[in-house]
């Protein structure tokens, strides 16, 4: 078993000495930078911290496709790498974006400050979609919308920030989440919400939202802030990387799960308040439960991570078996297995699949929370 402390690196050249790591694997551990946000399928910081220290070295660029909520390229960042983000969709862009272009936590308080200085300018919430309602007291919705008028064309590094930390405190059950305490990984359902909080006398809280940013704010920037090393995020679809050729030295991601989740639709929330609608946002990125066209994407995925890998270097790919439901059977898919042959295609060498069975209070559900969720992840370890 790996050790995956935050102090000790096991010096491990060769695939097959890596073990599982998600029993040793600590919700609190790793920079308070990776708190900003919680965010459905996301692999823990010690899981990226072990790739990037194992597989690369200081000055390395180091990748991931499918970036999520930034965890990978921040411990890149961290650990003196150029890190690179891309991800589609934009909620998991701009968390990227905010972890690797952090501000200073004294001359952010005081951009808050700014931006309170600004508000009050509404005077009704009035004509608000009734399902955005739901979630919020009269008066907080009141801020929630002048903050989301105020920060909309905002591409400052303050105001990407300040994005990043509202889709984390826009839902959830903390004491400075300002809706109804539901779930604060993805956006729950409307109609389920409204039903649990009539059920169980929920109440919608009162927030000054600015004190709340303020709290999250001296949370997640309570470390110190890591140098910058020319990382970058990037909004592009993974199959046309804004990249050079052979210009990567390592890639670590998690790409979609095959059938399993609605990404779009769970994080409907944190895209409304960025300015979109999941249903628009939904038609460019892939979810489906067709082999055909997943193993398609995947494939196209494959060929432009292939590209941009330096020779003789590696790619991680980290995904879940899932469970799929024909009319008159149901069958278990390994993806990894499932990914291996056109990564071949691709180019790649096929070195080795890692199971890692997963606990099961850190298991992945879907927002519908109608499904077991994903029992064992795989790595599929790929050299170019």
């Amino acid at each position: 078993m790996i050790n995956l402390e935050l102090n000790y690196v096991i010096e491990c050249s060769d695939v097959n000495k890596i073990k599982n790591s998600w029993k040793l694997y600590k919700k609190s551990w790793g920079h308070s930078l990776h708190r900003i946000c919680s965010r459905i399928c996301s692999f823990p910081p010690s899981l990226a911290y072990f790739f990037v220290k194992n597989f690369s070295k200081k000055g390395d660029v180091c990748l991931d496709v499918f970036s999520g909520k930034g965890t990978f390229p921040l411990e890149a960042m961290l650990n003196e790498r150029i890190a690179i983000g891309n991800d589609i969709a934009p909620d998991a862009f701009i968390l990227t974006n905010a972890k690797l272009n952090p501000p200073d936590v004294d001359k952010y308080i005081e951009y808050l400050d700014e931006l309170k200085g600004k508000m009050g300018f509404l005077s009704t919430t009035k004509g608000v979609n009734k399902n955005i309602r739901i979630f919020f007291g009269t008066k907080t919705l009141k801020q929630i919308l002048e903050i989301r008028e105020l920060l909309m064309d905002d591409e400052s590094q303050f105001g990407i920030f300040s994005k990043a930390l509202m889709c984390g405190i826009l839902h959830g059950k903390s004491s400075i989440s300002l809706s109804l305490p539901c779930s604060h990984s993805y956006s729950m359902a409307p109609s389920y919400v409204r039903k649990y909080a009539k059920k169980h006398g929920l109440k919608k809280p009162r927030r000054d939202v600015i004190e709340c940013l303020k709290i999250k704010a001296k949370t997640v920037l309570k470390d110190p802030i890591p140098p910058r090393f020319n990382s970058k995020a990037f909004n592009y679809d993974s199959r046309n990387l804004p990249l050079k050729e052979e210009s990567v030295d390592l890639i670590v991601t998690s790409p979609p799960y095959f059938d399993v989740q609605t990404y779009a639709y769970d994080n409907w929330l944190r895209l409304w308040f960025l300015g979109y609608d999941y249903r628009e946002v939904r038609k460019n990125i892939v979810q489906t439960g067709s082999e055909k066209l997943y193993k398609e994407f995947m494939s196209e995925s494959l060929v432009e991570m292939y590209r941009v890998l330096k020779k003789n270097r590696r790619c991680f790919i980290i995904v879940g078996d899932v469970k799929k439901k024909y009319a008159n059977y149901e069958k278990i898919i390994n993806t990894a297995e499932f990914l291996s042959k056109p990564a071949q295609k691709a180019g790649f060498k096929v070195e080795r699949i890692i199971r890692d069975s997963i606990p099961q209070c850190n298991k992945v559900l879907n927002s519908s929370l109608n499904t077991e969720g994903i029992t064992t992840e795989r790595i599929l370890c790929l050299r170019k």
